[in-house]
């Protein structure tokens, strides 16, 4: 029996290096939401570390404003998230992740608006991008 879960955990390991070795965040993290972290607006998820352990993580998402309803990538502490609501991360294949939300305008009204996030990657348990 111990010999049977020890190849087991084996064969787990070999399986998710693979994944783990390409970065691809989506394929090793689960639960991949938006957070606030006080003020700051959050990429949360949990991430495999390279020995198979689960770490709860999270990445600040930086220089995304809102420009009149539209998300815009920049430079600095992000503040779209002062302006806008219903903020989802969207998921999608590959290296694939989208913010979106409904950002207010100028004029007062509301826009849907979504912004790629390129460059997110797990780094042993930790989202970095």
């Amino acid at each position: 029996m111990r010999k049977t879960a020890y190849l087991t955990a084996a064969l787990l390991a070999l399986a998710a290096a693979p994944a783990l070795a390409d970065n691809s965040y989506q394929n090793t993290c689960s639960n991949i939401a938006f957070a606030y972290s006080g003020n700051d607006a959050a990429l949360t998820a949990v991430c495999l570390r390279t020995d198979g352990t689960p770490n709860a993580t999270k990445l600040i998402l930086q220089g995304i404003s809102n420009q009149n309803g539209k998300l815009t990538q920049g430079s600095g502490p992000s503040s779209f998230q002062k302006s806008c609501g219903n903020i989802q991360i969207l998921v999608g294949n590959g290296p694939n992740t989208t913010l979106s939300a409904l950002c207010r305008t100028s004029s007062g009204g509301s826009n849907a608006t979504s912004l790629s996030l390129n460059g997110i990657s797990n780094q042993n348990g930790n989202l970095q991008q």
